[in-house]
């Protein structure tokens, strides 16, 4: 009997040991990915988190606010949270916050930037730019030789306002006017999308052409010349003008021969 109760109690040991260690369940994981118009990455991962009861919520707010900005403290803390794309070297933290909401998930966010440009240029014309992803900003999803997006995960990569998205897309996804949306579960042996960005054709102000000439070291030496050639011409204003008449005399019909 006593063996029998001793070996209830430690199965209910057990069970509490694990249930105390389950804060959470991870419903989502969303990435969206904002490029600039230099190729540059703004990257926002929220991780949409189901809780359990009102003890386990406290209880990660409590991490939240031991953990901090650190990626390692979360990643240590549960390793499903680090940021999945650019390589490590290049990531800068901008802040990790925990949003909670009355009528949806809760769900913890880190912002980051890259220090490296996450699209390389391809072709350069006088009119356009062709940018391709490099792979390399998704090695995390690389397994072997494979791209996988697991399920419940989803990148958006959001581009600039009046790119041209080349098709083809690979792996497959849903594209947009300017956005690319993979959801997964998503596989693929290659990784590529190209997009064109064209250049604006510059135009002529004047009053900036201006105002720039006054503001340059040049200006001093244009105000000289132009002031030299006045004092010239004034001075021989005289010749010139005879010069001017005797020319008009010549090609006109006064200073033809009179007809008989």
């Amino acid at each position: 009997m006593n063996k029998k109760i001793l070996l209830t109690l430690v199965v209910l040991l057990f069970l509490a040991q694990f249930a105390l260690g389950q804060f959470y369940i991870l419903e989502n994981h969303a990435i969206k990915i904002n490029v600039d118009i230099e190729g540059n990455a703004q990257v926002t991962e929220r991780y949409y988190l189901n809780f359990q009861n009102e003890i386990q919520l406290a209880d990660f707010r409590q991490t939240v606010s031991e953990i901090g900005v650190s990626i390692d403290g979360w990643q240590a803390y549960d390793e499903r949270i680090y940021p999945r794309i650019g390589q490590s070297k290049d990531i800068v933290v901008s802040g990790i916050s925990f949003i909670e909401n009355s009528d949806s998930l809760d769900f913890l966010e880190i912002n980051y930037f890259l220090k490296s440009p996450i699209m390389e240029k391809k072709n350069e014309t006088t009119r356009v730019i062709e940018y391709s992803l490099k792979p390399s900003a998704f090695l995390s999803f690389v397994d072997g030789a494979l791209l996988i997006i697991p399920s419940g995960t989803s990148i958006t990569v959001q581009l600039p306002r009046g790119v041209e998205i080349k098709p083809p897309i690979k792996p497959d996804a849903v594209v947009g006017e300017n956005t690319i949306v993979w959801t997964g579960y998503v596989f693929g042996n290659e990784l590529e999308f190209n997009y064109l960005v064209f250049k604006q054709i510059s135009s002529f102000d004047l009053n900036q052409a201006l105002q720039e000439l006054m503001q340059s070291e040049l200006f001093i030496i244009f105000v000289a010349i132009t002031v030299l050639v006045l004092i010239i011409v004034f001075a021989k204003r005289k010749s010139i003008g005879n010069k001017v008449q005797n020319y008009v005399i010549r090609h006109s019909d006064l200073g033809g021969e009179e007809q008989e």
